[in-house]
């Protein structure tokens, strides 16, 4: 299943590679309400009536952006969501997908973030000055932290079973 094409003017894009099988990696991207991993994110919680799939919601506290709130419009079991983002700044009627593919053991995340402007003028020099360079460096270092949390899943579930058989 290919990932769905967001509406927006402007994207982002990134890609992170993860020694891990899609399971696992979908097993940290489900909980959709907790980010608290991800670099940048100060706080995180749940908001909305449904706990996963569409209609979930999650509000973020973003360090050096503001705050905002993010809820799930598409939900493809153990491959991946989209979701919209609600405005930030110059940033207007967002939207983000994030989804998996999976090759000899290996998955592979990508993420696009797509997005208009608002303010006219005022938003457009924002949105080069600022905000487009934040977005260029924040995306990539949320996929690395996703690999990380990954990572210490595995091997906190390492452990476990290794404490369990011995």
């Amino acid at each position: 299943m290919k990932a769905p094409s967001l509406p927006g003017k402007y994207q982002v894009t990134a890609s992170v590679e993860i020694n891990a099988a899609q399971n696992i990696v979908w097993a940290l991207l489900q909980d959709f309400a907790n980010v608290e991993w991800a670099p940048g994110v100060n706080k995180s919680y749940h908001i909305g009536h449904e706990k996963n799939g569409v209609g979930s919601g999650r509000h973020c506290e973003l360090d050096g952006f503001g705050e905002i709130d993010e809820y799930i419009t598409q939900w493809h079991e153990g491959i991946g969501f989209v979701y919209n983002v609600s405005a930030l700044g110059p940033l207007h009627q967002a939207f983000s997908s994030w989804w998996l593919t999976s090759k000899q053991g290996k998955t592979t995340l990508t993420v696009v973030f797509s997005y208009n402007i608002r303010f006219g003028l005022f938003g457009k020099m924002m949105h080069s000055l600022i905000m487009r360079r934040k977005l260029d460096k924040s995306l990539p270092l949320t996929l690395e932290g996703v690999k990380v949390e990954v990572n210490k899943e595995k091997h906190q579930l390492s452990a476990l079973t290794a404490n369990l058989a011995g």
